[in-house]
């Protein structure tokens, strides 16, 4: 949900015309545009990385249910442990997945947000 208000703060702002800055010169005018041609490949990638953070987050949440049902079993022979032990550095390596696939995204929408921020500062009327 906190991805949708940038994009939809996005798409407004792609829609909203460049008058004002028309007034304060040519330089403006092609900055802002640049600007908002900035803003829908960022947006791309946001949706994108979301998609395939939301996709590691199903891996880990299925890896770490087999490593329950694997760790139930540990005690009843070695070869029962080292399946536990397997599927728990499964488990553990989807998490580390995760978490660099979140942090991807949210220095993503962070510099998005800074990129709307810039857009609004220089190019929306006031």
């Amino acid at each position: 949900m906190t991805i949708l208000r940038p994009l939809m703060l996005a798409a407004l702002l792609a829609a909203v015309p460049v008058a004002t800055a028309q007034a304060n010169g040519s330089a403006d005018v092609k900055a802002c545009k640049a600007m908002a041609a900035k803003l829908g490949p960022l947006q791309a990638e946001i949706a994108k990385l979301k998609q395939t953070r939301d996709e590691a987050a199903e891996t880990v949440e299925s890896t770490g249910e087999a490593w329950d049902d694997a760790e139930v079993m540990r005690r009843a022979s070695a070869g029962h442990a080292a399946t536990a032990d397997a599927t728990k550095a499964t488990y553990e390596d989807a998490k580390k997945l995760l978490a660099s696939r979140e942090l991807a995204l949210q220095s993503s929408v962070t510099r998005f947000n800074d990129d709307v921020t810039a857009y609004n500062t220089r190019c929306a009327a006031k």
